[in-house]
């Protein structure tokens, strides 16, 4: 596989995390509903959530995301492919760091 097919993979890593960063920072509060486990909650129990927060944690992440895959991307131009394997290494430690099986381990801190 050439270096440039490695790049464009980068990229287009780098444009969905981004799109989706998008998302939540247009839509805010609504784009709740798009995070997993949130949207099975009733309605009821999400006022308990503050949703502001949790969609500006959420887009934060998504922008970093989209960040790692960017300067892997970059670095595989100028590098190497290797580098987007790096890449995906760091964001996938950066992704494990915020995943919670448990409920309120996931949503506790954003408890009104």
């Amino acid at each position: 596989m050439g270096k440039y097919n490695w790049i464009f993979m980068g990229l287009i890593l780098t444009g969905i995390f981004f799109i989706m960063g998008l998302v939540f920072a247009i839509m805010k509060e609504k784009a709740c509903v798009l995070i997993s486990g949130y949207n099975f909650k009733s309605r009821g129990e999400r006022e308990k959530y503050n949703e502001r927060r949790m969609s500006t944690d959420m887009r934060n992440f998504l922008f970093i995301c989209s960040g790692i895959f960017l300067a892997g991307t970059i670095a595989t131009f100028m590098l190497g492919p290797i580098c987007l394997g790096l890449s995906f290494v760091v964001w996938l430690i950066y992704f494990l760091r915020d995943v919670h099986i448990d409920d309120e381990k996931a949503f506790g801190k954003y408890r009104k």
